[in-house]
């Protein structure tokens, strides 16, 4: 193996290490955002609030998969299970441009559905359904659809942090606090504004560790 072959090999092994890393702090930021929304995600008309984290998940893990076995397979100088890394690394090059360029293109759409689930969750806010506001004001701090004003006289103890609905929510707590519409839709906003622009730069290194597969593998074979 000539010097730039060892070269794209030990930045390739770099690289992968660094893949494992990215993988792993995916996973984490996926269930961050599961975590956040509590069980806001067994609400009815929350169905489409589980997809984007659950999708960050599923690429976190196979890019963690896939950059594993890449590091194994660069220090191990095998051409075959280098190719296939190579492949792997195109197929993901291809999803995270796809989520990136989504995410760019229907962002605004994203977040205007994202503020109508809370609309909705107002509409629905009763025993039947769970009381779904009560999940949202608990895990964003936050109290109403638009302000604390719209409950009136009977403002629920979720507004100032109490899960027992039974208990009394002191004004100077929740008079604080802002409207949970709000606060959804810039959660999500500041979250898509991390994943659109990573998937842009994880989606470039991954073409660029395509390449150099490629050509690491081509040179393994002509040994």
């Amino acid at each position: 193996m000539n010097c730039l072959s060892a070269m794209f090999k030990y930045l390739l092994y770099l690289l992968n290490l660094i893949f494992v890393a990215g993988g792993l702090l995916l996973i984490i930021v996926g269930s961050i955002m599961l975590s956040t929304m509590g069980n806001f995600t067994a609400f009815d008309g929350a169905v489409n609030t589980q997809t984007i984290p659950i999708v960050i998940i599923v690429i976190g893990c196979v890019t963690f998969v896939v950059a594993f076995f890449g590091c194994c397979g660069t220090i191990r100088e095998n051409a075959c299970c280098t190719t296939i890394y190579a492949i792997c690394m195109l197929i993901l090059f291809g999803l995270q441009l796809a989520l990136s360029i989504w995410i760019f293109a229907a962002n605004d759409k994203f977040l205007t559905s994202m503020g109508k689930v809370v609309d909705k969750a107002w509409d629905e806010n009763n025993a039947a359904q769970g009381y779904p506001m009560d999940v949202l004001q608990l895990a964003f701090k936050c109290c109403g659809n638009n302000n604390y004003l719209e409950y009136g006289n009977n403002v629920p103890a979720s507004c100032c942090g109490y899960s027992d609905r039974g208990r009394t929510c002191e004004q100077a707590i929740y008079s604080q606090r802002p409207g949970c519409r709000a606060e959804f839709v810039d959660f999500w906003a500041s979250n898509t504004d991390i994943i659109r622009w990573s998937s842009l730069i994880f989606a470039l290194f991954e073409l660029g560790i395509f390449i150099m597969s490629c050509c690491l593998a081509s040179a393994m074979r002509k040994r």
